[in-house]
């Protein structure tokens, strides 16, 4: 897969992981508190915090958008 692609995917995965913390910011971290125990706390963390959760899911949103807004189709497209 190109390089493009997969930052494009991976812009698309930010985004709506970070649309799902904002709207569900303590049930959302429960349920990838699977893992290595500095993982887990963690998501405990983040699970008691709702502010912190939300600010965090706006940043993710951020960066998945300017990730997103990078990415250029290619000039030897030949979709047209």
């Amino acid at each position: 897969m190109k390089r493009a692609l997969v930052t494009e995917l991976l812009a698309m995965l930010m985004i709506g992981d970070g649309i799902i913390a904002l709207l569900y910011p303590t049930s959302h971290p429960r349920l990838w508190r699977a893992g290595p125990p500095s993982w887990e706390a963690a998501m405990t963390t983040l699970a008691r915090r709702p502010g912190m959760t939300r600010m965090l899911a706006a940043v993710e949103i951020g960066a998945g958008l300017w990730l997103a807004a990078r990415q250029q189709p290619r000039s030897t497209d030949r979709s047209s």
